[in-house]
């Protein structure tokens, strides 16, 4: 009986377990002259068109470009688009330098594709443009840099 009043406690005390929806991890790099750029976003597997998390980190290494971007961390706020169907995935980043009274805006586009939509290697290009901002605007200002490479993006299960 003891036993028996036991095995009832723990699985009273234990919390309930509920399966985690499963996620499709998909990693995206570039390194060249210009940048060096790492992407980890996870969407929801049962719906792929819901983003669950967006991360990564860059370097901007040209010398145009202020310091706060020779090394900058990627968070989901600075996600301004996203896009992602079974043969295209393209992603639209925004981050400032500094972050609370913003000088400098740094933009990467990203564009890629796969051959089928049961390739796991999505290729492309990214678009990356450093912009001085007009004092006190978020918008406008002068491009200070500007280049063009290539991206890959690997899903992962």
């Amino acid at each position: 009986m003891a036993r028996k009043t036991i095995v009832i406690a723990l699985l009273l005390l234990c919390p309930t377990v509920t399966p985690a929806a499963a996620i499709e991890r998909i990693y995206c790099a570039t390194s060249d002259s210009v940048i060096d750029m790492s992407l980890e976003s996870g969407f929801s597997s049962k719906d792929q068109e819901k983003l669950v998390h967006f991360r990564g980190m860059a370097g901007v290494k040209d010398k145009a470009a202020p310091s706060g971007f020779r090394r900058f961390q990627i968070r989901s706020d600075m996600l301004r688009q996203y896009w992602i169907d079974e043969r295209d995935l393209r992603f639209s980043i925004h981050a400032f330098a500094p972050e609370r009274e913003p000088l400098y805006r740094v933009s990467v586009a990203m564009i890629t594709d796969r051959n089928s939509s049961t390739t796991k290697r999505f290729t492309g290009r990214y678009d990356l443009k450093v912009v001085k901002l007009k004092m006190g605007s978020a918008v406008g200002g002068e491009q200070i840099l500007s280049h063009e490479g290539d991206i890959f993006c690997d899903i992962k299960r």
